[in-house]
């Protein structure tokens, strides 16, 4: 690691403890987009409607002015995301408890705060890790906590190693596929608030950011995965979620959405079109 890089670490310690506050109602209109993305089949949606495991991140999002993006479409560094230098930008994965039920037709405060900031020396060059507390309540009463971590990655460049595939020594109990197209992925960064380019805008993330064709987002992921585990024990509520994103995945290949279910826990993974591990999680009930 460069001195600079060293330096900047120290200084962005200084942002622990910032923290985001912003509220909204969650709408039936919201969850009808959520299932209508998803295709559940779950419509109508009435207020007093429990609302389904991943839809808090499509709430209280941060809306930042036009004015005040960077040429990735996402917010500039330095407001509540602390300025890491490291132009690439990705969800690494979360840890989620679930605490009590989101209702349609309550108001969601969702209250962040900047947590930690380390670094990591991987494959393809330096990697610096920003983790995030995320706390989503009712009328004071917390129902999710979660701890998201953002992994932020050197250029692309000619001669980095290929991805490590992994597999998984599990046989799904459960199982479907999904073909993601710009469609969808453009309609779940409108359901989330997204302006990130390299979901939407291929020639952007082709040529700027060096990435085949356009990523599939890591919550999109995981919200599949968590409606996997709805679709197969619809009456038993999740009471814990941790999900790791391990090879991006693009348009136009078949991912395949898997689980297997133990006593009181399940092992859940997507594979990509190669065949390779995207994701892990683990569930509780």
């Amino acid at each position: 690691m460069s001195d600079k890089l060293i330096a900047e670490i120290k200084s962005l310690k200084q942002w622990e403890g910032h923290e985001e506050r912003v509220e909204e109602l969650l709408s039936p209109i919201k969850v009808a987009g959520y299932h209508a993305v998803l295709d559940t089949g779950e419509l109508p949606v009435k207020t007093g409607d429990p609302a389904p495991s991943g839809i808090h991140w499509m709430l209280a999002r941060s809306t930042t002015p036009q004015s005040e993006l960077g040429t990735d479409g996402l917010g500039l560094r330095g407001s509540f995301i602390p300025p890491v230098s490291l132009p690439r930008r990705m969800w690494a994965g979360s840890d989620i408890e679930f605490l009590n039920p989101l209702k349609v037709g309550e108001m969601v405060e969702r209250r962040s705060s900047f947590d930690s900031v380390f670094h990591k020396q991987g494959r393809t060059g330096n990697l610096v890790f920003v983790k995030i507390k995320h706390d989503y309540s009712i009328q004071q009463e917390l129902c999710i906590r979660e701890i998201q971590t953002l992994v932020y990655r050197e250029p692309a460049k000619p001669g980095d190693p290929e991805p490590d595939l992994q597999t998984i020594p599990y046989k799904p109990l459960w199982e479907r596929s999904l073909v993601p197209d710009s469609v969808l992925l453009f309609r779940y960064s409108a359901l989330t608030f997204n302006g990130h380019r390299i979901h939407y805008d291929r020639s952007y993330c082709v040529e700027q950011e060096g990435y085949p064709g356009l990523v599939v987002h890591g919550p999109f992921q995981a919200t599949l995965l968590l409606d996997l585990c709805r679709r197969n024990k619809p009456e038993v509520p999740l009471k814990h979620f941790k999900f790791r994103a391990m090879n991006p995945v693009f348009e136009g290949g078949k991912i395949h959405i898997c689980g297997k279910e133990n006593v009181g826990t399940g092992n859940l993974w997507i594979r990509g079109s190669r065949d390779e591990l995207a994701m892990k999680a683990e569930a509780s009930w």
